[in-house]
């Protein structure tokens, strides 16, 4: 899909909002645009396990670690860094097609799925601007 053709995309005008939860960067800067807080490192989002009673003991018998780490791939962590608030789902894609190219095509299928995995994991949620 055309960048040009992503305007007519259903979240087109989405704009993805990360929620309260800790994350951090490490590792090898892999490729990046140059923008403000987009490290090109491996992103780490830590998850905090939420038991019910049952699970909770069964957790200390078994002695779980109490956050689940889920350690995002070079594409993924990109796209982590570029959800700020201010980027719309077209920027998103432009940064990501300028930055990988064919390694993800089509970018707004990509991105589509990427976010939407965010949001069903509740990391982020996506908001819509009005139209102009």
């Amino acid at each position: 899909m055309d960048l040009i053709e992503l305007e007519n995309h259903p979240l087109a005008r989405a704009v993805p909002l990360k929620m309260p939860v800790e994350f951090f960067v490490d590792g090898e800067i892999g490729p990046h645009p140059s923008l403000p807080g987009v490290s090109g490192k491996i992103v780490t989002i830590v998850i905090e396990k939420k038991f019910n009673r049952f699970e909770r003991i069964l957790a200390k018998i078994f002695k779980a670690p109490p956050e689940l780490k889920r350690v995002l791939d070079h594409k993924n962590s990109l796209l982590w860094e570029l959800i700020d608030g201010e980027r719309d789902f077209l920027t998103i894609c432009q940064q990501m097609d300028q930055t990988y190219n064919e390694d993800v095509a089509p970018v707004g299928q990509r991105v589509a799925m990427g976010l939407k995995t965010f949001e069903r994991l509740g990391l982020i949620r996506i908001y819509f601007r009005e139209e102009e």
